[in-house]
């Protein structure tokens, strides 16, 4: 008499203990990580230069930068109503 094969290709619960890396749907201790570091960054005060330091050098990159935001966006399915924009002089705008 030969043993029946487990149907399910999927493991046994107890296997899925030794691999903490398989996280499904989403990987929790990444997303962890991102959120404390993006909250100590926001309250380290660096924030202001480190947008002052991401500026375009020159008029040229700001094209190129200009040229890839509109290639991603043509990607997108949208914009949601909230999302913030920049205007010509590069402040943030809030749509309402």
């Amino acid at each position: 008499m030969s043993k029946a094969k487990n149907p399910s290709p999927r493991k046994p619960e107890k296997d899925m203990a030794k691999a903490p890396d398989i996280q499904g749907e989403g990987n929790y201790d990444a997303t962890r990580r991102y959120d404390k570091a993006a909250s100590d960054f926001a309250k380290s005060g660096k924030v202001e230069e480190s947008a002052r330091a991401a500026k375009p050098r020159d008029a040229q990159e700001a094209e190129q930068l200009r040229r890839a935001e509109q290639a991603g966006r043509s990607h997108s399915k949208g914009e949601d109503d909230q999302t913030d924009i920049d205007d010509d002089e590069g402040d943030t705008l809030t749509r309402r």
